[in-house]
């Protein structure tokens, strides 16, 4: 088959446990997926489902006492090739290019994810810096335009802001700018609109799906709310217990279901209808 044919992402048979005094404890278990270039798949279940330990497994950012303990995660890059994550190093170089550079990850929670001591600007051209031979002048002009580009207005006056001194939405949209502004080939965007108000989060979701197109790049989308699925994803896989129990077309798994367990996420949403783009 031709390489330029395959999915970029292609997970097999991940296994990730936690350390306790009982032994193992299996938080994601001979889970299988794959993306190919361009496309989004949303990875949907209850809290407690595995979706965020998957997210975090594939940049080898699980939190201790959590390791991966078996499967693949091969990315088929254009810049280096076919890559299995999970087989890297830990101080391997290449590791360190997947990281914020092949692969991107929004976090859920933009306050987490900044730090407050440092101007949000400054924080964006750090990810520029680590992964571009360009000089700290190159970052800065780059970095307000990536800010520009994601709709934060007054771009290079907001560069030197705190990320206290920005609302949620733009604090959401500077985590944005970071994850794209090396332009990754994959990015995962985890709960990307968690506490913003509806109509925040339809701009979030929005900006998200224009620079996918923009970029080319393939989504790995987390999240809770089929209605963000509906609206954002081509394909949905549904996780309970750390397994993957359905995975379909939208529009097969919202409308006919097959697992008891996607019925049942589907039974409590407050009104049964999902509109399927």
């Amino acid at each position: 088959m031709n390489s330029a044919s395959l999915p970029l992402l292609e997970v097999t048979n991940l296994r990730v446990s936690f350390d306790s005094h009982a032994g193992l404890v299996g938080a994601v278990q001979n889970v299988s997926f794959s993306i190919p270039r361009g496309r989004t798949l949303a990875l949907v279940g209850e809290s407690g489902s595995g979706k965020s330990v998957t997210a975090s497994a594939l940049l080898r950012i699980v939190p201790p006492p959590g390791r991966i303990v078996g499967g693949r995660i091969v990315l088929r890059t254009r810049r280096d090739g076919d890559i299995d994550i999970a087989q890297l190093d830990e101080k391997s170089g290449l590791l360190y290019r997947v990281r914020g550079g092949l692969v991107s990850m929004i976090f859920q929670d933009p306050m987490s994810a900044l730090s407050p001591v440092h101007t949000v600007g400054s924080q964006v051209a750090e990810a520029i810096l680590v992964h571009q031979d360009v000089s700290p002048a190159a970052a800065r002009r780059l970095t307000t335009e990536m800010l520009a580009k994601v709709g934060i207005a007054n771009a290079a006056a907001r560069y030197n802001q705190f990320p206290h001194e920005l609302s949620g939405g733009l604090r959401q949209r500077v985590i944005i700018a970071m994850a794209l502004v090396c332009q990754p080939e994959l990015l995962i965007a985890d709960e990307p609109t968690t506490a913003l108000d509806v109509t925040t989060q339809a701009q979030i979701l929005g900006l998200i799906k224009n620079l996918q197109r923009e970029l080319g790049c393939a989504v790995l989308l987390i999240t809770h709310d089929f209605g963000v699925v509906a609206q954002m994803a081509d394909e949905v896989a549904v996780m309970h217990r750390g397994e993957i129990v359905e995975r379909g077309s939208v529009r097969a798994v919202l409308k006919t279901p097959q697992h008891a367990h996607t019925r049942a996420l589907l039974d409590a949403l407050p009104s049964r209808r999902v509109r399927v783009a």
